[in-house]
């Protein structure tokens, strides 16, 4: 049975996060560290977006600064997520990893078991998609479109995921939503008119399933987090071992905060 390490690191800043990701994978692929499942949640709400997402097409940048929301790139792909009533989780690993094939739709199939496996454990019937669920119409929003192996619970999407890969290893970046206010979430996005806008609204309430609608009661981060990760041991046969950044990591993760996610050259003006 494999070992792979478990990180929870309780709430940080949208810059800092995606940093220590970057950094976690690439501490995977020199094989300084063994595969990697991480869980964080935010210290204030945020915005990732796609690495190739553009910023002034998608989103209302001064509704965010006007709201206090910044704004950051992933360098996973997919569309933008508002964080701050979710937990996040991230795999990360190389490429000698026998739980993780090695193609984009493999590993996004083994991971989706074990958020699948997770979720069942807390009494929901989650599935995974076979394939890409039709848009009525382009949304920038991540959980408005429904990629390969992404899961849904009674047709609704339940967790919003984007992958990167490299030759010799891959990120994958996930949101579970608590709760969901999508007047709140689509202020923060540019659309053509207030009737598209409207549209968007409505069909998201369609589309998208929130924990704290599906349970009995409120669920915690920190319960959550707990029955995915027992969902990861028994779909993928593996074992976690809680852990903390290495000191390669911290430092790389300090370095690519301070040169990367915390300017603009890279959040906001990289691909306009």
């Amino acid at each position: 049975m494999s070992e792979w390490r478990i990180i929870e690191d309780g709430s940080g800043e949208a810059d800092w996060n995606m940093a220590v990701d970057e950094a976690i994978v690439e501490s995977c692929r020199r094989e300084l560290a063994p595969p990697t499942l991480r869980f964080y949640t935010w210290s204030r709400p945020a915005l990732t977006i796609g690495y190739f997402q553009k910023v002034e097409r998608d989103m209302d940048p001064d509704a965010c600064r006007k709201g206090g929301i910044p704004i950051v790139r992933r360098i996973t792909g997919g569309r933008a997520v508002l964080h701050g009533n979710d937990l996040t989780y991230s795999v990360a690993s190389g490429i000698h990893t026998a739980e993780l094939p090695n193609t984009l739709q493999g590993a996004f199939f083994e991971i989706g078991r074990g958020l699948i496996e997770g979720l069942h454990r807390m009494g929901l019937e989650a599935d995974a998609v076979r394939a890409p669920l039709r848009e009525t119409s382009r949304s920038p929003i991540c959980f408005m479109s429904t990629a390969w192996y992404e899961i849904t619970c009674s047709g609704r999407k339940m967790i919003g995921s984007a992958q990167r890969r490299w030759k010799d290893g891959m990120l994958q970046q996930g949101s579970l939503l608590f709760g969901f206010d999508p007047e709140a979430y689509y202020h923060l996005f540019r659309f053509s008119d207030e009737p598209r806008r409207e549209q968007i609204i409505q069909e998201s309430r369609r589309r998208i399933a929130c924990l704290n609608d599906l349970l009995p009661t409120q669920a915690s981060p920190g319960m959550v987090a707990k029955q995915i990760a027992a969902g990861f041991e028994k779909a993928l046969g593996i074992t976690l071992k809680s852990a903390g950044l290495t000191p390669f990591e911290r430092e790389r993760a300090e370095q690519l905060h301070r040169t990367k996610y915390s300017i603009d050259s890279w959040n906001r003006l990289r691909f306009l």
